[in-house]
């Protein structure tokens, strides 16, 4: 990979075509672009002009990453023309092109960009986001925070998504690229950091879950709460096949193996597969089979789907996406309130039977184990200690993640 940034001050026909392939790329694979489909022909040629006449005009600069001849990454850079704010770089359409992330672009790009703000006299850079997700996330690890908010931010589907206002000063930025890269651990070490980053984040202290669980029924609440839970436990069986997919040959696909039969039969635990055990439990606590299926996640539960899935289908990610898979998502099913776990805490507030509660009694016994081998695979695979950094950090947005869904339904049903 022979990777160069630039900062072109026109626009040729080559170029002009990159940038429509990297916006119908991220269109694709995301819906935080603005663009609802793929630009067709006379609409790339639209964005181009536009965008050439914005550089003819000064106040904007194109960024550009390239690996050889392909349009690999792209930003714009927009300056105030007010006197009193010109120390202000604004920054917008941040791609990188989908085969070419979590493949340390984001660190080489950034610095680039400090150069090219220092350089310019932009002290400050600003840029907004819609709120919980992948865009969202990165600008958070970079160090970003929030300076305001804007609930209607975004409409899809008729849906609306709230926003976030994002600062940092490019000195800070620079610092926090430059800091020095952390040591390799030993297997131990490592493997204490993994446990400890997924027992941190306990989401049975959500408020709404407490609700569901502090002895007095919430039905309604523990329905809709359960029906979101669905929509994570239909996607589980895809990210143990895509991660066994991408696992090398050895032990831990052995085992990854195992689990996707369990999950799709329940032989070992003796029960079913493990979407029909769920299904069991939303109809003991009553919800008909026509509701569950016309049920859809929010956008906070969509985003911890999407989060693990985008990391699962990368090969140059499987590590992260087993981090956040085996040990974040696996690991919630381990959590107990005041000692006590799920499937011992609502038969008695809910009066359901152990039939009822097989899906989480199961998992309690079986996640311990999976979780075991979880940490156990990611640190056989992270051999660099930017590969552990990037596993810890997919733990913990997995499960920062996972607090996040209970925090959407919170603010959903709050009626």
């Amino acid at each position: 990979m022979s990777v160069q940034f630039f900062w072109p001050t026109s626009i040729d026909p080559s170029t002009g075509a990159g940038i429509v392939a990297l916006y119908n790329d991220a269109i694709q694979h995301t819906d935080v672009i603005g663009y609802r489909q793929a630009l067709n022909d006379d609409e790339g040629q639209a964005l181009v002009a536009d965008l050439e006449d914005s550089l003819r005009r000064g106040g904007l600069a194109l960024f550009v990453i390239r690996d050889g001849d392909d349009f690999i990454g792209m930003a714009l850079l927009a300056s105030s023309e007010m006197p009193n704010c010109r120390h202000i770089a604004n920054l917008s359409k941040g791609i990188i092109r989908s085969d070419y992330q979590k493949r340390g672009l984001v660190r080489g790009a950034f610095l680039n960009i400090c150069d090219y703000c220092d350089a310019h006299g932009y002290s400050l850079i600003t840029l907004d986001v819609r709120e919980n997700s992948r865009p969202h996330q990165l600008w958070q690890g970079l160090g970003f925070t929030e300076y305001g908010r804007l609930v209607d931010y975004a409409r899809v589907d008729g849906i609306a998504h709230p926003g976030v206002y994002m600062q940092q000063s490019s000195a800070s930025l620079r610092a926090r690229l430059s800091a020095s890269s952390p040591a390799l651990l030993s297997a131990d070490e490592f493997k204490k950091k993994l446990r400890d980053e997924l027992e941190s984040r306990i989401t049975l202290t959500h408020p709404i879950v407490k609700k569901i669980l502090n002895g007095t029924p919430q039905w309604e609440l523990l329905r809709r709460v359960t029906l979101q839970g669905y929509q994570l436990t239909k996607h589980f069986l895809e990210y143990i096949e895509t991660l066994y997919h991408h696992c090398p040959r050895g032990i831990h696909k052995k085992r990854l193996l195992l689990n996707m039969y369990e999950e799709e039969t329940g032989r070992f635990s003796r029960t079913d597969n493990h979407v029909n055990l769920m299904e069991n439990f939303i109809r003991a606590i009553g919800v008909g089979d026509a509701d569950r299926d016309a049920a859809i996640p929010l956008p906070s539960t969509k985003a911890l789907i999407d989060y693990r899935m985008d990391l699962v289908r990368n090969r140059h990610t499987f590590h992260m996406g087993a981090a956040a898979v085996m040990i974040a998502s696996e690991g919630q099913n381990l959590e107990t309130a005041a000692g006590e776990a799920r499937h011992e805490l609502l038969p008695r507030i809910y009066s359901l039977t152990e039939t009822d509660l097989q899906f989480f009694s199961v998992h309690q016994k079986e996640d311990i184990g999976h979780v075991a081998e979880g940490i156990s695979l990611v640190a056989d695979i992270c051999t660099t200690a930017s590969m552990q950094q990037e596993a810890l950090e997919a733990v913990r947005k997995t499960c920062d993640l996972f607090y996040g869904m209970y925090e959407g339904m919170a603010q959903a049903y709050a009626a």
